[in-house]
């Protein structure tokens, strides 16, 4: 069964003799007996190991508390409002200054024929 670590800092594992790494998603792939016993570790009452369905449920749920909490929505708004002056800002001092725009050139007074008209 693959568990993911709660922490998220663990990069290997070894256990009698066998060395564990993670895989490209960061879970383990443990064989039966060992996932079961890893899957059942708890300190302080916190389970250090979460199968799939666990680790899905957890992650949706403080996204949603995330998105509930007007403060934290705030504050991300701001921060976004922040980057795009800055961005805005920086775009104006890297343009090169133009000057003013030139009027046309003016057209040329028709050329008067020798019959002076």
């Amino acid at each position: 069964m693959r568990l993911y670590p709660r922490d998220e800092t663990t990069v290997a594992v070894d256990h009698a003799g066998v060395h564990y790494e993670p895989a490209d998603d960061g879970g383990f792939d443990f064989p039966a007996g060992l996932s079961d016993q890893m899957h059942s570790v708890h300190v302080r009452g916190r389970a250090q190991w979460e199968d799939a369905i666990e680790r899905q449920n957890r992650m949706i749920t403080e996204e949603a508390a995330r998105r509930a909490d007007p403060a934290t929505l705030l504050d991300a708004v701001e921060q976004l409002v922040k980057a795009a002056r800055a961005t805005g800002e920086a775009a104006k001092a890297d343009a090169p200054k133009a000057d003013a725009p030139k009027a046309a050139p003016k057209a040329a007074p028709p050329a008067k024929s020798d019959d002076g008209k």
